[in-house]
């Protein structure tokens, strides 16, 4: 349950810069519609009937809906939004995350006397961070973190619990007896600034080159990045997703759950990989690719 918070909905309508209708009442706490309740902020992403009774019986709420509301008497206090749920979010993010920012190490976490830790970083229980590890300023590193000698994290970036950032890919040549040889990998894992990395994930070092995630990437729980992958700035890696050695995934893409990407592939800015896709070959920018093998459904 969120703790709660004392503000005004005029405070929220001038973060947003909306025009706030209806009363200034106190706001303590996010609720979905379902759960309306007094002093609660809401959001409708868009008009229908359903919305419109739900916001009927909202009373002493206040909510942040689509403009196509505009000249409706809703019943509540109300700004109207172009993008309720981003506005939301915002509204979120401003007045209601409670998460804790400045230093902290957890009393058993193991940090490196190599280490290069910047300001307010947080590093939680049994957590470990190598000789030669940078973190950046305002880092959140959760509980059961292991982060490898050549890692850089860029600010503001949040490793979340029992992930595995920066130890060897799965790489071997063979010799003329059929023995498999590791090759050795002397790269590093090079995380860029507002980036999450979900849980139970694992992120392998490059072998010559570094593993690269870039600013603004989103990667969620359980997803596997192997060596020398690159993944562009404000791209999406959802759950189960694997990325194959060397793949390169440009800047805005969307990774669906189970997706598997072939090594060495090369997926165009924007393009969406649909849920469960098995990508074979080379994805142009742009496009939705989905099936085992992937194939060009439409444009995004």
């Amino acid at each position: 349950m969120s703790m709660d918070t004392s503000v005004r909905a005029s405070e929220i309508a001038a973060f947003l810069g909306l025009e706030l209708r209806g009363q200034d009442l106190e706001v303590r706490r996010p609720r979905s519609l379902a759960r309306a309740e007094p002093h609660a902020l809401l959001f409708v992403k868009q008009h229908s009937p359903g919305a419109a009774q739900a916001l009927a019986e909202a009373e002493g709420a206040f909510a942040i809906l689509h403009q196509d509301f505009a000249g409706e008497d809703v019943g509540i206090a109300h700004v109207l939004s172009a993008e309720p749920r981003m506005d939301f979010t915002r509204a979120l993010a401003r007045f209601f995350d409670h998460r804790e920012r400045d230093a902290w190490t957890a009393p058993t976490a193991i940090v490196s006397p190599g280490a290069r830790i910047g300001r307010n970083v947080r590093i939680g229980h049994h957590s470990v961070i190598d000789d030669d590890v940078e973190i950046g300023d305002g880092v959140e590193i959760r509980d059961f973190v292991v982060i490898r000698r050549g890692t850089r994290i860029g600010a503001d970036t949040i490793v979340k619990s029992h992930t595995l950032v920066g130890e060897e890919g799965f790489g071997f040549e063979f010799d003329a007896a059929g023995v498999p040889l590791r090759i050795v990998h002397l790269g590093g894992v090079v995380i860029g600034r507002n980036v999450e990395i979900g849980s139970m994930n694992v992120i392998a070092r490059g072998t010559l080159d570094d593993t690269r995630i870039d600013d603004h990437a989103k990667i969620d729980d359980h997803v596997f990045i192997a060596h020398n992958a690159w993944i562009g700035e404000n791209s999406v890696v959802i759950a189960g997703a694997e990325v194959s050695g060397s793949v390169q995934i440009g800047k805005g893409c969307w990774i669906a759950p189970q997706a598997c990407i072939i090594n060495q592939a090369t997926i165009g800015d924007g393009a969406l990989v649909g849920i469960g896709a098995v990508v074979t070959k080379n994805v142009e920018e742009g496009v939705v690719v989905a099936g085992n093998p992937a194939k060009v459904l439409r444009k995004r």
